[in-house]
């Protein structure tokens, strides 16, 4: 987990509580927004906007024709309805998000455009604006943060190239067919948004990042701990047990982080966060995981489940 994310793929920062939320773990939060272009924020953040760490602006200007190359050369994997100009859901897109090529398919597929932006089909600018922050987070070292669940999916999909197929086969199944299969595991982490967030001023936020600046680095630190062991594993029949001691010290960080808290007075806790972390399929039958389920880690808050094979 990185000290520093990226917000994505809207430019506007309107989920106040969400934010606030995010605030409380990362020590900047950054958005993409095309030059002379004034997001419309929530009154709610404007003490932590005004500090200047949160809603942090990335022209997308020096990424867009890396970011078009990889969305042009994705074209064909889609279906051609996609750049048909239909009565389905439409989204904006600016034009400083894109270079000359793709914004002249958009405009010969029929797409309105009007003062620099463009009205195209919601499916295809999430699209477009997936690549656009992945390359991003990967050339800054950011992590990828929404509040979208779609976003979320597809750029899991997109930061492993796209290499998914069928599910993982329950346990007992013979694969043959595979001989090194690998899985797109999700971990999974409770209880990090307060309930009570709505109510703590931003200001309160601003407080808590700076008294509590420890313990959110050993909470973020204890993540990254137990997905490099999940990832990196070299010999099944120790992998149990490191990876179960790292749930460990992630659970004890985790409750020295909301005790912590206490300086923001949080009532309770609630949410998750998901991560997908490839790793070997063979960890699935290690910890009997069942077919897309998710096994708690040694008895902590922590869980890690088995989504899908990738090759």
């Amino acid at each position: 987990m990185n000290r520093d994310a990226l917000f994505y793929p809207h430019i506007a920062l309107q989920n106040a509580d969400w934010i606030k939320s995010m605030a409380l773990l990362y020590d900047s939060i950054y958005r993409i927004v095309p030059n002379n272009i004034i997001p419309d924020d929530s009154e709610g953040l404007q003490a932590l906007l005004e500090e200047g760490s949160i809603g942090k602006m990335i022209d997308p200007s020096r990424y867009a024709e890396k970011a078009s190359e990889n969305f042009l050369d994705s074209l064909e994997n889609w279906d051609a309805a996609a750049l048909s100009a239909g009565d389905e859901e439409v989204t904006r897109l600016h034009t400083g998000k894109m270079d000359s090529v793709v914004r002249d398919i958009f405009v010969e597929a029929g797409f309105q455009e009007d003062d620099s932006w463009l009205y195209v089909p919601t499916e295809v600018a999430s699209n477009f604006m997936l690549f656009m922050a992945r390359d991003i987070s990967i050339k800054n070292n950011l992590s990828l943060l929404t509040d979208s669940w779609g976003a979320w999916t597809g750029t899991s999909y997109f930061n492993i190239d796209g290499k998914l197929d069928e599910f993982i086969q329950p346990l007992g199944h013979d694969n043959k067919c595979i001989e090194e299969p690998f899985g797109l595991f999700n971990l999974l982490v409770t209880e990090l948004s307060p309930v009570n967030i709505s109510e703590i001023p931003a200001e309160k936020i601003l407080e808590f990042r700076i008294k509590r600046a420890d313990e959110i680095e050993n909470f973020r630190k204890a993540i990254f701990d137990l997905t490099e062991e999940i990832k990196n594993t070299d010999s099944m029949d120790i992998s149990v047990d490191r990876i179960e001691r790292k749930a460990k010290e992630l659970s004890l960080a985790q409750e020295e982080y909301k005790k912590s808290a206490d300086l923001i007075k949080v009532k309770k806790w609630f949410g998750v966060s998901m991560m997908g972390i490839p790793a070997p399929v063979a960890l699935a039958t290690l910890f009997s995981i069942p077919t897309a389920s998710t096994l708690v880690l040694a008895g902590t808050g922590v869980a890690l489940g088995g989504l899908y094979n990738t090759y």
